[in-house]
């Protein structure tokens, strides 16, 4: 399944839908798009095990909130930026994967001062619709690069 249709999937709801690429097209630019993908993807589950109780994980704000520690965070401030730093596509990039940072750490805080509630509907609303959007800029990145 092509990126393009994988997202349109995925965007739709449909969660059963499975990225592949063909040998060669996972890397970008130095970044492997699956890995990255994948990686933003799983956040939803560790967030929702750690929200209910169940998750093994001790998740830390300090780690979480910055958006320079992760893989893609790397690449962005690293060489994503240098190569692509004057694209309006990088730019929303960035700027949607802060806030994607920003708000994972924001669930943990509300969650942290018993604050549930207010946890699973940034989780819920927010933090997933921004996750959706990370796909979506890195995709738009991806396709007007090539």
């Amino acid at each position: 399944m092509s990126l393009l249709n994988w997202l349109e999937r995925k965007l739709a709801g449909d969660n059963s839908a499975k990225l592949t690429f063909d040998k060669g097209q996972e890397e970008f630019a130095g970044l492997n798009l699956k890995q990255v993908l994948d990686a933003h993807l799983a956040w939803n589950d560790r967030l929702t095990k750690y929200l209910d109780g169940t998750s093994q994980e001790n998740l830390d704000v300090h780690q979480i909130a910055p958006d320079n520690l992760c893989i893609l965070g790397k690449w962005i401030y690293g060489p994503g930026g240098k190569q692509f730093a004057q694209q309006q596509e990088f730019k929303d990039l960035r700027q949607t994967h802060k806030e994607f940072h920003l708000t994972a750490g924001q669930v943990l805080v509300e969650h942290n001062q018993g604050n549930k509630q207010a946890a699973n509907q940034l989780l819920a609303g927010k933090f997933r619709a921004l996750s959706s959007k990370i796909q979506l800029n890195l995709v738009r990145l991806y396709a007007s690069a090539n």
